[in-house]
């Protein structure tokens, strides 16, 4: 549904724009630079989706509902068409192909559009039960009997819903892994009613539900509420949800990360070419040894790789004792070193890493087996530090420190993964140029 959803909405943007070219007197003097047109068009086409997708217009909770989808659609776009109109009026002239007079014309032809569309394909999941949203409601019998109710008597929400427990779950994972079935629970939802339920029954069903299901949402208690003032909250049949975990959370966006990853990287390595050259030196000059240094880290889904530094420590810092976790005045460090981490210089080699895919610009910082191994033990959540790449940055390089407990560094890390998205990497790095710039490293 989502795939059609977006493949439709892209083919409505491009006749629109199209249509829009033909308001404009004389439009066959054009055609010299039609291939400029399309250029420009597309780039439209492409922020406009973004800009729909911003605004949760593709949500499986939207799609299905005949007012929000044509509501969420039509704001993201608007948004979006003021935007784009606006910073062409500051372009010199003659830069774009595109006419201030398309611009306007193309959004509001395809918001018209979009009406009738969302509309007519919502009456159409109406009438296909495989395009309905599917929920197990997990908890207690009564809450969960009447979360589960309410939806099902909805009509207009396009939902099936029944009750289990999560005892029932498992085995029906189990028969279907004997069978050599497919996964039962795919495409399906899970709500998540533990009202009552103790925190180690909570975390039991929300990490069964994490890695079965598409979307898992929770049903708060109203003391939950003061701890997710600032949270995902949705409303399915009029009772209020907070998505909690999302198996799919970052998939749309993981290409576009991926892209900005690569265009970063190589601009990254050129404007810090000089600094890098400057920081060899002084490496050289000052302490006996290579100037780099490489170490085996974790990286995503658990893989290794060796990462890339500028030597920070005398050379075989823990031939004796071994690996030992770094402190902030660890005197292995080099003075040099010290000035290096304080400004995060040491970390520019890993824009390599970044090339290479083992690293995103952005992520939990990778970590030794070792280390992670013996966090694991002490925290199994630390394992879902492996489901996104590891970073140059990070959250906790930004608000922590080189010594910060790995506890904390834990808690920095799953705020980043569960709210992950273009807008939270944008201010990541934003905060980490100030860090830098401010020698704020070290704090």
């Amino acid at each position: 549904m989502l795939a059609f959803s977006l493949l439709t909405d892209a083919l409505i943007l491009w006749a629109a724009m199209n249509i829009a070219t033909l308001t404009r007197t004389h439009t066959l003097i054009y055609l010299d630079s039609l291939w400029l047109l399309h250029r420009d068009q597309a780039v439209c086409v492409g922020l406009y989706l973004a800009a729909i997708f911003l605004a949760n217009g593709y949500h499986p909770g939207r799609i299905t509902d005949r007012f929000d989808s044509m509501y969420f659609a039509c704001i993201g776009l608007g948004s979006m068409a003021a935007i784009v109109l606006g910073a062409t009026r500051l372009m010199p002239e003659g830069v774009l192909a595109i006419s201030g007079r398309e611009l306007t014309i193309g959004p509001v032809l395809a918001g018209l559009a979009f009406v009738l569309w969302r509309y007519q394909l919502g009456n159409i999941a109406v009438r296909f039960a495989s395009l309905h949203r599917s929920y197990h409601v997990i908890g207690p019998e009564a809450q969960s009997r009447r979360i589960a109710e309410a939806i099902n008597e909805k009509s207009d929400v396009l939902a099936d819903a029944r009750c289990v427990t999560l005892a029932e779950l498992q085995k029906q994972l189990e028969q279907a892994q004997t069978e050599g079935r497919p996964d039962p629970f795919f495409g399906m939802e899970a709500i998540i009613a533990g009202v009552d339920a103790t925190r180690e029954e909570s975390l039991n069903a929300l990490e069964f539900c994490e890695n079965r299901f598409g979307r898992t949402y929770l049903y708060p208690s109203l003391d939950d509420l003061l701890f997710f003032r600032q949270s995902k909250l949705m409303a399915i049949a009029g009772i209020p949800l907070i998505e909690v975990a999302n198996r799919q959370f970052f998939a749309p966006y993981v290409y576009l990360k991926r892209g900005l990853d690569i265009a970063c990287a190589v601009a990254g390595l050129l404007l810090a070419l000089p600094i890098g050259v400057a920081a060899a030196i002084a490496i050289k000059c000052m302490s006996p040894g290579p100037i780099f240094y490489t170490q085996e880290r974790m990286g995503l889904h658990g893989r290794p790789f060796r990462l890339y530094k500028f030597r920070t420590m005398i050379p075989e810092a823990e031939a004796k004792t071994g690996p030992v976790w770094a402190s902030a005045k660890d005197d292995r460090i080099t003075p040099v070193g010290r000035f290096l981490r304080k400004h995060r210089i040491d970390e520019i080699p890993q824009l390599l890493n970044v090339l290479k895919g083992d690293m995103s610009l952005i992520g939990p910082r990778p970590e030794r087996p070792h280390f992670h191994r013996e966090f694991c033990k002490q925290w199994p959540l630390f394992e879902r530090r492996l489901a996104v790449r590891p970073g140059v940055t990070s959250l906790s390089h930004v608000l922590g420190s080189y010594d910060s407990d790995p506890a904390d560094r834990l808690r920095y890390d799953l705020m980043y993964i569960s709210s992950l998205s273009l807008l939270t990497d944008m201010k990541i790095l934003v905060a980490t140029i100030r860090v830098v710039l401010g020698a704020k490293g070290a704090q």
